[in-house]
């Protein structure tokens, strides 16, 4: 059976930092950019639960980069909740931790086998896109990867339950010291931001090279 891959876009808030853990949204009834879209319904997690692992990028000949506790429906959305290791476990899957709490990484992509399809077509944006809809779907994996393919799918880190409610009309958040211009020991977005993009490239060009035998 023909296994299938669908990477979407996340949006990161808060980490619960001492579980190194967060819930995220694995997609949601949204057609994606290649016109397909997933019914949340059909999902079937049973042998996903029983070695619940989450990859980097489908890298299944390296250690997992986390782990799923939890993985449920709810309002329409799979949600799991994953778990990484610390950076004396695995510096590699810290890296990645971080990266996600910070906003650089956005997405995780599912592996399915779809046990149910038609083909479908949906207006989009003014447009008509052909597509498959899939009906059932039994869940292999969910890898850490960085190109997103659903816009709409959404992280919410929290201490608990999933949150996904935005902030109160005129609130804003609380910036935390370290990314605040002006704060003692503070850095500057940009660049963290570029670092952070140029430390991901350097992964995963690490990545490419072992695989394409060009490392030792």
């Amino acid at each position: 059976m023909k296994l299938v891959h669908k990477v979407m876009d996340f949006e990161v808030g808060r980490a619960d930092e001492q579980a190194r853990t967060f819930w995220a949204v694995a997609s949601s009834p949204t057609v994606d950019r290649q016109g397909d879209l997933i019914e949340p319904t059909g999902w079937d997690f049973a042998n996903f639960l029983k070695n619940p692992v989450i990859p980097w990028a489908h890298d299944y000949a390296s250690p997992p980069v986390a782990r799923a506790l939890a993985v449920k429906v709810e309002k329409g959305r799979m949600l799991f909740k994953a778990q990484f290791p610390t950076a004396e476990e695995y510096a590699f899957a810290d890296t990645i931790y971080r990266l996600y709490k910070g906003g650089y990484l956005r997405a995780f992509s599912v592996g399915f086998a779809p046990l149910e399809s038609e083909v479908a077509t949906h207006a989009v944006g003014g447009r008509s896109l052909t597509g498959t809809r899939y009906l059932k779907q039994e869940l292999y994996e969910i890898s850490c990867v960085t190109l997103p393919a659903n816009p709409e799918a959404l992280v919410a880190l929290g201490l608990g339950s999933p949150r996904f409610t935005p902030n109160p009309a005129g609130a804003s958040p609380t910036p935390s010291p370290a990314r605040t211009p002006g704060a003692p020991g503070a850095v500057n977005p940009k660049a963290a931001q570029a670092l952070a993009q140029a430390a991901l490239g350097e992964l995963v060009a690490a990545r490419l090279r072992y695989h394409l035998g060009l490392l030792n």
